[in-house]
């Protein structure tokens, strides 16, 4: 059961994290577990980044000598491949908030060297694919089919949408 300070640690401040830090339910501890079994399970899924990776389709498989076999092979390969970026970075996702728990829970000082590189690690490889909004635009701009960053509507065509990933 949570602490009303959150982190469990009576208010005691023992590794700095913030005391009044509250969390109705469930404690900092038990949520990072949850993170890091949520990781754990995607790691054995067939959705994991690598898995993803192998499962190729050789042009040939759709056929040989006409163009939309050709095309159905690139569009395929290129879903895939944001496919396998997209289950890359919410696995990076899972494993960081994960680790901001325990920061919230134990504070900066009170995790590991190693920890913290991967926290920072995982940080720089999120800040490469995040898309600052332009001055002026609302969160509702930024809803599903939007282009982060415009007003503007999705851009039309063959071209299928990244999902916001660059």
């Amino acid at each position: 059961m949570a602490e009303p300070n959150g982190g469990g640690n009576g208010g005691k401040g023992s590794g700095g994290g913030k005391p009044d830090l509250g969390v109705d339910g469930v404690s900092l501890a038990d949520f990072k577990g949850r993170m890091e079994e949520l990781l754990r399970s995607l790691d054995k899924s067939p959705a994991r980044h690598t898995k993803i990776a192998d499962q190729r389709v050789q042009p040939e498989a759709y056929g040989k000598g006409f163009a939309a076999a050709d095309e159905l092979h690139k569009a395929y390969d290129k879903v895939r491949t944001n496919l396998e970026r997209l289950t890359k970075i919410f696995g990076e996702q899972i494993e960081g908030m994960g680790i901001a728990v325990h920061i919230a829970d134990k504070g900066y000082g009170g995790i590991d060297v190693d920890e913290a590189h991967r926290y920072q690690a995982i940080r720089k490889e999120t800040e490469k694919y995040y898309e600052t909004p332009a001055a002026g635009t609302k969160p509702a701009d930024q809803g599903p089919g939007a282009n982060p960053g415009t007003k503007q509507p999705p851009a039309k065509g063959n071209d299928a949408d990244s999902g916001g990933l660059k």
